[in-house]
């Protein structure tokens, strides 16, 4: 498993796979200066009660998955994709984290 991850980071590292579709378990460990585009097929959310099934934003999670697009001082953009109001409220939060972070 691990060979197969390193070869496919390998490849898109040298540009021959254009496309990659990952886990957060890979959120920090993509460093590709032509990363211009990152796209989360969900917002980042921790789970604070299994049974009651509250979650809350996961910010550091989100920053790190957008964080590979836009770097080395090259543009970049990061789209999230929001199917129920719940998405759409906690990426409001994590916008709202972060803006304070700024102040």
């Amino acid at each position: 498993m691990r060979e197969e991850r390193d070869l496919v980071m390998k490849k898109f590292r040298a540009g021959e796979i254009k496309v990659l579709l990952t886990t957060n378990l890979m959120s920090r460990g993509i460093d590709v200066p032509e990363v211009a585009l990152v796209i989360n097929f969900d917002v980042p959310t921790e789970t604070l009660d299994y049974q009651a099934r509250t979650k809350k934003p996961d910010f550091e999670t989100y920053l790190h998955r957008i964080g590979r697009a836009s770097r080395f001082g090259i543009p970049g953009l990061a789209l999230t994709l929001c199917d129920r109001d719940e998405d759409e409220k906690h990426l409001h939060g994590i916008v709202a984290h972060y803006k304070m972070e700024d102040k």
